[in-house]
């Protein structure tokens, strides 16, 4: 399949030629007709370098195979760890984080997540990045996931590196406005964190929540949580991209 890109400048090269194939004699068509397709070669030429460049960049990692937790590791006890119906499975007793082996600096991070049924307030868990610390509890950030009404999903909290980053209690009335209706507690949930440099962005279900900058941790692992209270909680089609 031709790509965007070409196929815009080789219509725009096309047209061009269209054009001048009704200007009259051959002798203004013959060399005008000859730019047009200098400019189709120059086209692709000058694209070729950008469509690498843009296939580098849409590549999605998947961190998860649907088949098996290789590339995840436990920093806790569990109850249970498991690959099931094409399902990341997680249930404790007590807060744990499940990390990646991969790591990225700036990064596009999308997952779908799903809270046990029936889910009460105080269940909790979290979609983490950046995250550093080999053993025990990360230091990072996460894309809050929880079951509160009104829920705090989507909000960023710095993990060992100053608590709630978004929303502030200032921002709390603004937050609920944004979350409003957008979090399904008894349905799969699109989670979406796009980081570059300092700054930090989520999406809930394609809805835009924060949208801060935070520079304590730049790289590092991802990670899922459950907070330890509660059932079963799901994740599925977990993969990230690189943006550089």
């Amino acid at each position: 399949m031709r790509h965007p890109i070409i196929s815009q400048l080789i219509s725009g090269s096309q047209r061009f030629n269209t054009l001048i194939a009704g200007k009259g004699a051959s002798r203004i068509r013959t060399p005008l007709c000859r730019w047009g397709s200098l400019l189709t070669t120059a086209a692709i030429l000058v694209a070729a370098p950008l469509l690498t460049a843009a296939d580098k960049s849409s590549k999605w990692v998947s961190l998860f195979d649907g088949k098996t937790t290789n590339g995840w590791a436990p920093r806790a006890a569990v109850v249970s760890f498991e690959a099931k119906d094409g399902e990341l499975q997680i249930l404790s007793t007590k807060n744990v984080w499940i990390t990646s082996d991969l790591k990225m600096s700036d990064f596009i991070l999308e997952a779908e997540v799903k809270l046990p049924e029936g889910a009460h307030g105080s269940f909790n868990s979290g979609l983490a990045f950046r995250c550093i610390g080999e053993t025990g509890k990360p230091k990072g950030y996460q894309c809050e996931i929880d079951a509160r009404r009104p829920t705090q999903s989507g909000g960023v909290y710095a993990i060992g590196l100053g608590g709630w980053l978004y929303p502030k209690p200032n921002q709390k009335t603004e937050f609920n406005e944004k979350i409003r209706g957008v979090f399904h507690h008894d349905d799969w949930n699109r989670i979406r964190v796009r980081c570059e440099g300092p700054r930090i962005q989520t999406w809930i279900n394609d809805t835009p929540i924060a949208d801060i900058k935070d520079a304590k941790s730049l790289k590092g692992f991802f990670g899922i949580q459950h907070h330890g209270k509660g059932g079963t909680v799901k994740f599925r089609n977990v993969r990230a991209k690189r943006l550089k």
